[in-house]
């Protein structure tokens, strides 16, 4: 044996020697003896095949298992592309799963669709790409081990379920707490709301490229309308009830307006949200390339994806509208900016769903369809007022590429994750509010919206003097510019609101009449 070992190295588990008829093997027992021995040939036949049994029966579990797992993730990727429940349309893509969120089928052709005219929207009919709508499953989902340790579409929709809400009525709100309360507490006037440490009014936060000009130029009909209103005395109001309603309209953080501080029973605070890949866009087109003249390249529009970091604050940054809406709190490790923005606000519209968003504003602030409806400030391929260069720019569609549109729906997606989640919660939360102010009701009125801003557009086109284009001769130039200080009520926003209210004025009154004498009405 100790020659053999010098010059017969084993190979395998049989021994050349003895001319495999036998198998030489180490003695378990006996490990420190170095002891060998010998089996039959038949024996160590018999243990070969049962190793070789043994090696292909956990091949082909490892085979079983591993295609099983692929299985599933073909099932869920098919399977979910497919699945509409209402609200949310779940995809795979790249190996991730997916959310956006779709108006319910319950709400019909009205609920659901959108203007055709959006200002900072670009103009365009939102036709938005695979690549825009989707939203990323966030890191706080938990994981299925039901699902092989992968998250299921029911793990993904339970946070967006969990962090969106139905917005009350706010004079409900206030008389759950105060049975006192005024239906228009938030209506004080600007000594009031400015000579106070918490912020009181009408306030609307104005994010870049959210239809912010849209959201300014309601807010200030609002803030008109309801200031002419409740200053006409009739039987239950004095004429100095009320001064001029105070309103906030500025392109400024939630945080650096102290919105966090505000006197909830002295204000009404709302906002817009919009798909973030598309804002991004959209203020990357804006800015760099309608005002700066840059010239826009597929390398151009992923650098600024990629790397949205700019001295200029209102450059595009990650997670840009969570950070622009976010409502400070004491408490913020353990609540994330969605749930601040959402439980913080008094209500959160959606751009791609215009009209559904202010029929519903309407509602929750017991207002007339009249006062949110308004000429589009900005459209793409046409002109708009460039404000800080007091000047009119050409405004340039955007546009993408197959290679942004995959970045868009990966590393983007996954970089702008509290975005995805708050724009996807405030989809949730409007149509919550739908249902909770009667899905019915909502239809009618945006109906009726679509009318009323119709008769507008109509009788009230010709009248408008708009900003942009400003003729070429210097002394039509300072007529133009006279025209458009009375046409607007600042720069490009609300312009034509005195043609607008001259129009609707008997359905405006007739709508107020109905408010005032409902059981909101009196306070």
């Amino acid at each position: 044996n100790n020659q053999h070992n010098k010059t017969t190295p084993l190979r395998g588990v049989f021994s050349r020697s003895h001319n495999f008829r036998t198998m030489l093997v180490k003695n378990p027992f006996k490990p420190e003896s170095g002891s060998r021995r010998f089996l039959s040939s038949t024996k160590a036949r018999r243990l070969s095949l049962c190793i070789i049994i043994a090696v292909a029966i956990g091949a082909v579990g490892l085979l079983f298992i591993d295609n099983k797992q692929g299985k599933n993730y073909l099932k869920t990727s098919t399977s979910i592309q497919k699945k509409n429940n209402d609200n949310i349309i779940l995809a795979s893509s790249s190996g991730t799963t997916d959310i956006q969120h779709r108006p319910s089928k319950q709400a019909g052709d009205a609920v659901g669709s959108n203007s055709n005219k959006e200002d900072d929207r670009d103009g365009e009919e939102l036709q938005l790409s695979a690549a825009a709508d989707k939203f990323e499953m966030t890191d706080t989902m938990k994981a299925s081990p039901s699902n092989n340790g992968n998250p299921t579409p029911t793990d993904m929709s339970m946070e967006i379920e969990q962090k969106s809400r139905a917005y009350p009525i706010w004079i409900d709100k206030q008389r759950a707490v105060n049975s006192n309360s005024r239906p228009y507490g938030w209506c004080v006037s600007e000594d009031l709301a400015s000579n106070d440490e918490s912020p009181k009014g009408l306030l609307f936060v104005k994010v870049h490229k959210c239809s912010s000009s849209t959201g300014a130029g309601v807010t200030l009909r609002i803030q008109d309308g309801l200031s002419k209103r409740l200053n006409q005395p009739n039987q239950n109001q004095t004429a100095d009830a009320h001064g001029t309603c105070f309103a906030n309209y500025d392109h400024a953080t939630a945080r650096e307006l102290r919105f966090e501080k505000r006197d909830h029973s002295q204000s009404f605070l709302w906002s817009i949200v919009r798909e973030p890949a598309q804002r991004t866009l959209s203020h990357y087109f804006y800015f760099d390339v309608s005002r700066r003249n840059d010239t826009a390249t597929e390398d151009s529009i992923l650098s600024v994806l990629k790397f949205p970091t700019h001295p200029r604050p209102w450059h595009p940054q990650h997670n840009y509208q969570s950070k622009y809406l976010d409502l400070p709190s004491q408490n913020e490790q353990s609540s994330s900016s969605t749930e601040r923005i959402i439980n913080g606000y008094d209500f959160l519209g959606v751009s791609e769903r215009m009209e559904e968003s202010l029929v519903v504003l309407a509602m929750l602030a017991q207002i007339p369809l009249t006062d949110v409806v308004i000429f589009s400030s900005k459209v793409a391929g046409g002109y708009g007022y460039a404000l800080g260069k007091e000047s009119c720019v050409k405004l340039e569609k955007k546009w993408t590429t197959p290679k942004i549109d995959e970045y868009i729906l990966g590393d983007y997606q996954k970089a702008n994750k509290d975005d995805y989640l708050l724009y996807n919660a405030a989809q949730r939360s409007l149509d919550k509010t739908i249902d909770a102010l009667g899905r019915h009701r909502v239809e009618e009125n945006v109906k009726l919206l679509r009318s009323l801003q119709q008769q507008n557009d109509e009788q009230c086109a010709s009248k408008v003097t708009m900003p942009c284009p400003e003729p070429d001769d210097a002394e039509k130039k300072r007529d133009h510019i006279r025209l458009v200080k009375e046409s607007c009520y600042f720069s490009d926003i609300g312009c034509g609101h005195a043609c607008t209210d001259e129009v609707l004025a008997d359905y405006g009154e007739k709508e107020w009449a109905s408010i005032t004498t409902s059981s909101y009405g009196q306070g």
